[in-house]
């Protein structure tokens, strides 16, 4: 995927010698969901595993790129118009907040929804794919850990992967949102004003948003 990106192919491969590299996030799931990438992702997510000792390597390589710090104290790098998130695997929040032990098998259970259930350790080849196999064969998102700092926007992604890859809704996701509608009135404008923020447009019109909504407490 990355061999028509010699220079970011070749960052890859050199910070795979400081630690383990695991993929996660969209861009891996589009490609596990259409076995092919149908235009090049505009970024990927890394969590690494250091190598013991090498943490200071690990900045001074990523000092040798135009890079700025992003959320967790990890770095944005952006190579041949592809974009590098990249933080220390121990400083993901569930980890960080001591929700999981911080292992790399554990990265996939860490997600609020199933269908970012998907690693891939780049270092060994290995592929962590329960979560998003399950959603994938049973047409159904649900939630894997419900401790989340950002559940509203993961509550609006949910929304955004349902008319993507034409899901539904587990029960458990759907009595999320119930929750959170009996809390926020306004969830069906949060939810639509939140894709300006993340996405930079807008995926689901206004209307689409309420009719999901109201289809769940219906």
């Amino acid at each position: 995927m990355l061999e028509d990106y010699p220079t970011s192919l070749n960052f890859i491969k050199d910070l795979s010698t400081i630690g383990e590299l695991l993929f996660f996030g969209g861009s891996i799931r589009d490609y596990y969901v259409y076995n092919r990438y149908i235009n090049m992702p505009r970024d990927f997510d890394i969590a690494i595993k250091i190598f013991p000792n090498n943490e200071s390597l690990l900045e001074e390589f990523i000092g040798k790129y135009v890079h700025r710090k992003n959320r967790f104290g990890g770095y944005k790098v952006k190579i041949e118009n592809i974009e590098f998130d990249i933080w220390n695997l121990e400083n993901t929040w569930a980890f960080k907040e001591n929700k999981l032990p911080a292992k790399e098998d554990n990265l996939v259970k860490s997600v609020f929804l199933s269908i970012d259930g998907i690693a891939y350790n780049f270092n060994k080849d290995t592929l962590y794919d329960e979560g998003l196999r399950r959603s994938i064969n049973n047409k159904k998102i649900n939630i894997v850990l419900n401790d989340n700092p950002q559940k509203d926007l993961n509550l609006l992604r949910a929304l955004v992967f349902k008319k993507k890859y034409k899901l539904d809704f587990g029960n458990d996701l759907k009595e999320e949102y119930q929750r959170s509608l009996s809390i926020h009135e306004d969830l069906y404008e949060r939810l639509h004003q939140l894709q300006y923020s993340h996405y930079k447009f807008e995926y689901l019109t206004r209307n689409e948003v309420i009719e999901e909504l109201n289809s769940i407490i219906s």
